[in-house]
């Protein structure tokens, strides 16, 4: 399937830092800046068009609006997640606005251990505002110093693009358009579309669709409702689209679908 929204992610405006034993993401995008360490054992990053295998003591670094997944085959991973909502950092959104990083991952020791100790401080309870804003600087001058960056990303420079997906993600289950959506926001559809499409590398209405789908899937599992009913309730005008979109994200029908649930 196409990458999702992360919404529940977007909700969360502060730093905070995650840990897990377990990676088996689906492919997601947020507005946030996200760092993933890896302490034990190991796991692939996906980010953007680009995979690379990350080991104990590497660290991957996923910039605003970047669509990636961590997987790890294993259960025994521990890692340490990091997000940084962008207005937090404004000078390393100022750095790499309309770039993208060559790669996306530390792998110098010296780099590393600096970065997981200003991460350590910064879980410190009694961390204060000050404080936590110098051990950011740490972490993301480290990364400029080590990750290279070459023009041709999307512009971060507005907050637009999070304002369309949480637009859509309000209004998915309605009558849906761009037209729909330039008028409520105040723009023009052409220049709509190419924000989106520039800043996700995916039209507004296959994501519109990608939405609509996702939440068809929990209703189908949920096998309340009968396949027509969960289509119209996610927003699909008419079964045929949703039967289309079905089979081109998932390779089969509804119905098959279901049996192998």
């Amino acid at each position: 399937m196409q990458p999702y929204f992360h919404i529940r992610r977007e909700q969360i405006r502060r730093l905070h830092i995650e840990h897990y034993t377990q990676l088996r993401g689906q492919f997601h995008f947020h507005s946030h800046v996200e760092l993933m360490l890896i302490e034990e054992g190991g796991a692939t990053a996906w980010i953007g068009d680009t995979s690379e295998s990350l080991y104990a003591g590497e660290i991957a670094i996923v910039p605003s609006y970047a669509t990636h997944q961590f997987h790890a085959e294993q259960d025994t991973v521990k890692c340490t997640d990091l997000f940084i909502p962008t207005f937090l950092c404004p000078d390393f959104m100022e750095a790499v606005a309309n770039k993208r990083a060559v790669h996306s991952v530390i792998r110098n020791p010296e780099a590393t251990a600096k970065i997981k100790a200003a991460l350590a401080e910064l879980e410190r309870e009694d961390l204060n505002s000050i404080e936590q804003t110098g051990y950011l600087h740490v972490i993301l001058g480290t990364v400029l110093r080590y990750i290279s960056f070459e023009n041709g990303g999307p512009d971060q420079n507005t907050d637009l693009p999070a304002r369309l997906l949480l637009y859509i993600n309000e209004h998915f289950k309605e009558e849906l358009s761009i037209a729909c959506i330039a008028q409520a926001m105040g723009y023009s559809g052409n220049y709509l579309a190419e924000c989106f499409r520039s800043t996700f590398h995916i039209g507004i209405s296959s994501y519109i669709n990608t939405v609509r789908l996702k939440n068809a899937l929990t209703l189908l599992r949920e096998k309340k409702k009968n396949i027509t009913d969960c289509a119209m309730e996610s927003g699909f005008s008419s079964l045929r689209t949703f039967y289309r979109v079905f089979t081109q994200e998932l390779g089969c029908a509804p119905r098959e679908y279901l049996k192998n649930e």
